[in-house]
């Protein structure tokens, strides 16, 4: 199982969001890029990056800090948050990001994802997150009537073979995970599957790994030290 350290990044500063909610907002570092910097030290080969501010507005913001990451750094870059296009999925590519995520975009531009799924296929994530079993939008601020099982087939049915679930009411909590629910997730979505949302210790990863889990986001419980991201990978 991969473990990907989070960066989520709003007014260019390395922060936590309790429960999604952008009035609860924890600041960890005014430089993400030293935070990268830190992840690669650790040992992590992986990042796993938000752009808070473009997921509210939906229109990335930070491709500069990209830049500065990726020449800083080796670290296989995942990337979210404002990107809808199939344009901007295709710059942050050709700037050298690994994987695109789609968020709000996956359910309301589909044919963009699609289009994007189509020529860059495993470089491509839905990202599913539910607040209560349902699927938010923009930011985690709008609700959609969308089932979860739905769309995880009918984007398998289209090729996208990599999905992320982020549980909002465990995001940011330390609080762990729903392991019942993220078993029947795992049992309906045949592709890679990547969990978000209270991880606090390496015993929810070694949890996570033995229901088949392909990759843990980790957030809180880093910035937290509940978990030491070098043990973590040594273990896992």
């Amino acid at each position: 199982m991969k473990i990907y350290p989070a960066l989520d990044i709003r007014d260019g500063k390395c922060v936590r969001l309790i429960k999604g909610n952008y009035k609860n907002e924890i600041i960890f570092n005014d430089d993400p890029v030293k935070v990268a910097e830190k992840f690669e030290r650790d040992g992590s080969k992986f990042i796993h990056i938000i752009d808070l501010d473009g997921a509210k507005s939906g229109d990335t913001t930070i491709k500069d800090l990209i830049i500065k990451i990726i020449n800083k750094t080796s670290l296989n870059i995942q990337i979210g948050g404002g990107i809808r296009t199939f344009e901007k999925a295709e710059s942050y590519i050709n700037l050298g990001v690994k994987k695109i995520i789609f968020g709000t975009a996956a359910l309301n531009n589909r044919e963009e994802v699609l289009k994007s799924i189509n020529k860059f296929q495993s470089n491509i994530i839905v990202s599913i997150d539910a607040l209560n079993g349902d699927i938010k939008t923009k930011g985690w601020l709008e609700n959609s009537k969308l089932n979860i099982q739905d769309i995880v087939m009918e984007f398998e049915q289209e090729g996208c073979r990599s999905f992320i679930y982020t549980d909002i009411e465990k995001d940011g909590t330390l609080s762990h995970p729903n392991f019942e629910y993220i078993s029947k997730f795992r049992k309906f979505c045949t592709s890679e599957l990547n969990i978000a949302g209270g991880i606090s210790s390496i015993e929810d990863l070694i949890n996570l790994k033995e229901l088949g889990v392909d990759g843990a986001i980790l957030g809180m419980s880093l910035y937290k030290k509940n978990i030491d991201l070098k043990k973590a990978l040594n273990k896992i």
